[in-house]
């Protein structure tokens, strides 16, 4: 299964909320949405696909709603003021429609160096955005006030559809982002193989690594896997190598993504 980023309908029920948000009165209890496609059958985080749509979101007193509108006003976008808005602040988030869909990964990818680094042209573009914005699995609350008659703008506003191609070298670095990191990544584990001896067999450590990670209390886990993998790095263990050491029983989402986020750390970890 692949839903669609928007159709006509839900893009009307959009409408419909913008001009009359929902009256909430405790922040937490805001829905919130997220426009992307869903690979598989799964609603989950490593199932986001594309989107056509990006929500920003900016809280910064230096940047205000006029300036943005004035920016963008070639371009279609729909913003409303956020549940914190009081009439003077600068809350307000924003739909920017894009020009095609665009892989959220690669669109939001950090890579380390930021020449092929999407994440960081975004955020060079939009330098007052909320770093959140552009973070994969975050969802946004949707148009609401705090009571019926609070403060409250929106501006739906239609002209061409924008493109992150026009920020200059942003073609080049989603196209190549994964790519330049799976190759530095392959060549910090060719250096810290380097390190050891050649002689040296890993078994033992990928053994004692095993054994210290199913004796790991709750409450400790995260910081004693970081721990472990610093440990494992530091003697010339490589990431393949310590992400081949089999889960513990206790292992959950939460351990899967710190082991896959140790990837981009492991150069600096051991260090």
């Amino acid at each position: 299964m692949q839903s669609t980023e928007i159709t006509p309908e839900v893009f009307a029920k959009v409408i419909g909320l913008v001009k009359k948000p929902l009256i909430v009165p405790d922040k937490s209890m805001i829905p919130q949405w997220k426009f992307c496609t869903i690979n598989g059958q799964k609603r989950c985080t490593e199932n986001i696909g594309s989107t056509n749509i990006l929500i920003l979101d900016f809280d910064d007193a230096n940047y205000t709603i006029q300036e943005f509108e004035n920016r963008f006003k070639m371009y279609k976008y729909i913003l409303h003021t956020s549940h914190s808005y009081d009439g003077k602040n600068n809350k307000f988030r924003v739909l920017l429609f894009l020009d095609r869909s665009y892989d959220i990964n690669r669109l939001f990818f950090k890579c380390h160096d930021k020449t092929f680094s999407p994440y960081h042209y975004m955020l060079e573009y939009f330098p007052h955005i909320d770093p959140a914005s552009f973070v994969k699995a975050q969802f946004f609350k949707m148009p609401a006030l705090k009571a019926p008659g609070a403060p409250y703008y929106y501006n739906i506003h239609n002209g061409k559809l924008w493109s992150p191609d026009s920020i200059e070298g942003f073609p080049f670095a989603y196209a190549l982002c994964e790519q330049k990191q799976e190759e530095y990544i392959r060549s910090i584990d060719e250096q810290n193989k380097k390190k050891r001896d050649p002689n040296q067999d890993m078994t033992k450590a990928k053994e004692f690594v095993k054994r210290k990670l199913d004796e790991m209390p709750a409450g400790m886990r995260h910081n004693g896997v970081f721990g472990l993998a610093a440990w494992f790095s530091g003697i010339g263990g490589s990431y393949e190598e310590f992400r081949s050491i089999p889960r513990p029983a206790w292992a959950d989402k939460a351990y899967d993504k710190q082991i896959s986020r140790l990837a981009n750390e492991w150069y600096k970890i051991g260090r």
